[in-house]
């Protein structure tokens, strides 16, 4: 068995510009709105191959942002085991759905890692908006399909 494949190799190529992209600095007020690419990444990963893109991904790339973001160890790795958990829960139903089905899927998806992550900056008592959390949700879904486009254009060109 081939532990470092070709999937693996682009798969975690991918996630590290995500991780880039998640920790690029932007002003105070585009930050606290900021959807967490990281995890969207992971999630089209998750559902493009889930036998092979699983949980240890999750915390893996969990604790590396957590790390990265000075946040307590385990925080986003706990947020996003539990995200790629219900993801490959449900993924043969998201996968047959049209694109706007796949839209409002993912927003539920999403709604636990924000109350998750939303809990844990209160008990760890980091100031957060509640409106900047409903945003960033919106934003995470609008873009999503512009998200998918690319990640399926990378997976067609490099994987296939």
């Amino acid at each position: 068995m081939v532990i470092f494949n070709k999937i693996n190799f682009v798969v975690i190529v991918v996630l590290f510009f995500g991780i880039i992209l998640n920790i690029l600095p932007l002003s105070s007020s585009l930050n606290s709105i900021k959807p967490p690419i990281l995890l969207l990444i992971l999630i089209y990963w998750s559902l493009a191959f889930p036998n092979q893109i699983n949980l240890t991904y999750a915390f893996v790339f969990g604790l590396i942002m957590d790390i990265l973001l000075i946040m307590p160890l385990g925080y986003n790795a706990l947020c996003f085991t539990l995200t790629i958990f219900l993801i490959l829960l449900y993924y043969p139903q998201i996968r047959l759905q049209s694109h706007l089905n796949k839209m409002l899927s993912l927003l539920v998806i999403l709604i636990p890692f924000f109350l998750m992550s939303t809990i844990g900056n209160n008990f760890l008592k980091i100031d957060y908006n509640l409106f900047s959390v409903l945003t960033s949700i919106l934003i995470s879904i609008i873009i999503w399909p512009a998200l998918f486009s690319m990640l399926r254009f990378i997976r067609q060109k490099y994987i296939s």
